[in-house]
């Protein structure tokens, strides 16, 4: 029977080449001759963890801690066991004992260690990982996975330019180093149009790269939705003219308005142009219904100075208010539709366990703006009674509430409130502030319906003459 290293060094090189089967074969057939084996326990925890087979993993680590507790490789061991069953408290004890064993200056444990505290992700952990990251890049300068630890975490603590510097002392030491890379290319201090071609710097190695391509995607729907948030806002603001502006000047804001819209087509232009050539239409056809209610909720803002045209008199300017509010209500709802859409489909797509951050940036973009436009709306309510339109106020109240909904539901079903509670990157709130704003959205829905239902529509008259 050959000894337990030689046994090890097997089972190592057939895991190296990807045949876990024969990895776990030869262990166990060493494990029966010689059951406690500690170095052999050891090695099984490790090749089951290789395959995610996290409880026996568990099992083997624990095996191997209760036959040699002195051996910080086993309480290693034993907390990648625990992290990979989401015991992260455990895992965080198990390594901090590891530690202990070994002195504390040893840089796989503190690297794990590293790992496991950005897991947790509370603010002092965070904090702490950064310590233990900065910690190990000291002991091994020249190992890149490290440079890429320290690299995000940096990031999440919104050191964007340290976090830049990490990143390319790690490419120089690995240009190829796809977490790197892909951290480099998704970085948001970064102009859009250079993600997108670091972007394809990487597929262009790996074409499938599934990180990459999901981020595409992602960076793909930030630049529809950026425009797509603009017709929104001139749905707004258009309602909010409603409000007192008498009807010839009504007819002349109203097309200026949307004219100004053709800024839209200079919406991130270089990076609509890095991407590869017919991109778009393939998103286009894949995302067909986020497609269709985009361009529904275009179409329904576009008719609105067609109509106000067509009803202009003063026997057509009470149905010419009717309509427009009518078309501007509709506008909102398709883009609330078309924004929710876009977050389910890309949520089922981007794998958000695998890689959160760019859920949260999709999440993100945008919300600030919404914020602001729910509040402005809210602040202009009591003025619009006052004014010589008020149903046009229920109209504000409902084209601001209506827009925002798919903020509502994302944060209450793909990122669920009590995610929240914890502060995380990318702009998103924390479950009170997301409990408050959700609030403000359906309250405003139902009083923008109770106003629009209670007051008429009126003839809104022109300045007198001098």
């Amino acid at each position: 029977m050959p000894g337990a290293e030689m046994v090890i060094d097997r089972s190592e090189a057939f895991l190296l080449t990807g045949r876990h089967e024969r990895a776990l074969a030869v262990l166990g057939d060493a494990l029966a001759s010689d059951p406690d084996n500690a170095d052999l326990h050891g090695q099984l925890s490790r090749v089951l963890a290789s395959s995610s087979d996290w409880k026996a993993a568990l099992d083997s680590a624990q095996r191997a801690v209760d036959l040699e507790p002195d051996e910080p490789w086993w309480w290693l061991r034993l907390s990648s066991a625990f992290a990979g069953v989401e015991d992260l408290q455990s895992a965080e004890s198990a390594i901090r004992w590891g530690l202990t064993i070994a002195g504390g200056e040893w840089a796989p444990g503190l690297y794990m260690l590293g790992c496991i505290l950005f897991d947790r992700a509370e603010p002092g952990q965070l904090a702490e990982a950064e310590q233990v990251f900065r910690k190990v890049v000291e002991f091994s300068p020249e190992n890149a996975d490290f440079r890429y630890m320290l690299a995000i975490t940096l990031a999440a603590r919104e050191k964007g330019l340290e976090a830049e510097q990490q990143i390319e002392a790690g490419l120089a030491i690995d240009p190829f180093h796809t977490n790197l890379l892909l951290t480099q290319a998704t970085n948001p201090s970064r102009p859009a149009d250079g993600r997108v071609k670091s972007l394809l710097g990487v597929l262009h190695l790996n074409p499938h790269e599934a990180r990459a391509q999901a981020s595409l995607e992602s960076e793909y729907f930030r630049i529809r939705v950026r425009r797509h948030m603009v017709w929104w806002l001139m749905a707004v603001a258009d309602a909010a003219l409603l409000l007192w502006i008498p009807q010839v000047l009504y007819v002349l804001c109203v097309p200026a308005l949307w004219i100004s819209l053709l800024v839209v087509a200079h919406i991130n232009t270089d990076a609509r142009k890095a991407l590869p050539k017919g991109f778009a239409r393939r998103m286009d056809r894949k995302y067909a219904a986020a497609t269709w209610a985009g361009w529904f909720s275009i179409a329904a803002s576009l008719s609105v100075p067609f109509v106000v045209f067509a009803l202009y008199g003063d026997h057509g300017t009470v149905a010419g208010n009717i309509a427009v509010s009518i078309l501007l209500v509709i506008s909102s709802g398709a883009y609330s539709v078309y924004r929710w859409l876009v977050i389910r489909a890309l949520h089922k797509q981007l794998s958000p366990e695998r890689d959160p951050n760019i859920l949260r940036n999709l999440l993100a973009e945008g919300t600030g703006a919404a914020t602001y436009v729910l509040f402005a709306a809210f602040g202009l309510m009591r003025l619009g009674f006052h004014g010589a339109q008020p149903a046009a106020t229920g109209v504000l109240l409902l084209t601001a509430s209506l827009g925002s909904v798919w903020w509502w539901i994302a944060w209450n079903s793909v990122m669920p409130p009590h995610k929240l509670a914890r502060a995380v990157n990318g702009g998103t709130r924390k479950a009170w502030q997301c409990a408050v704003l959700s609030l403000l959205v359906l309250g405003m829905i139902v009083v923008g319906t109770v106003i629009v239902t209670t007051h008429d529509f009126v003839l809104v008259p022109n300045f007198p003459r001098r």
